[in-house]
């Protein structure tokens, strides 16, 4: 689907304004005063979705009765995600952290970058730009985990739309 486009004086008065509403920190603040019961349906439909083949393996059985919270640090939000009932269960969604077994936190470009395999969490952790508190053991096998998705089976309009977004509104002249 191609869309015509935008006329540059028209561009040149809204761009600014994408700009500032796009930035992870305005997402969050606009995605956090969603209803919360949307916000844990999206996270669980989308987890479920993606992470369907390790889920029917068994791989995330050892999150059963454990917590794992992903802080999205330039966004300043907190997701909590638990396995029960064979499923993904998303736990809190919010600006502030909440219970959690362990804590990963990371930017949304470098979590971008891990999506799509640009990068491995290793190296986000040896870099400093993936940090882990708590149950290390926890986000070991988180890690081992993540490292075995198929990226096939993220729907490929997510892929370029989180590939334009990284592009437009994250990067900056020091990367």
């Amino acid at each position: 689907m191609n869309f015509p486009p935008i006329p540059a004086p028209l561009q040149k008065t809204f761009e600014p304004l994408a700009q500032r509403l796009l930035q992870p920190r305005s997402l969050a603040r606009i995605a956090t005063r969603m209803p919360r019961r949307l916000n844990h349906v999206v996270v669980e439909q989308l987890l479920n979705r993606v992470f369907a083949e390790q889920i029917e393996e068994g791989d995330f059985d050892f999150l059963q009765h454990r917590v794992l919270q992903v802080e999205m640090i330039d966004a300043g939000l907190f997701v909590a995600v638990s396995f029960a009932q064979n499923r993904m269960q998303c736990r809190y969604f919010g600006g502030q952290p909440g219970d959690s077994d362990v804590m990963l936190s990371i930017t949304v470009s470098d979590a971008i970058d891990l999506i799509q395999q640009q990068v491995d969490p290793d190296t986000l952790f040896f870099q400093r730009k993936l940090r882990i508190n708590g149950n290390t053991e926890l986000a070991h096998h988180v890690k081992n985990t993540i490292d075995t998705l198929n990226p096939a089976v993220i729907p490929r309009f997510v892929i370029k739309l989180m590939q334009q977004y990284q592009y437009r509104f994250l990067r900056t002249d020091e990367n």
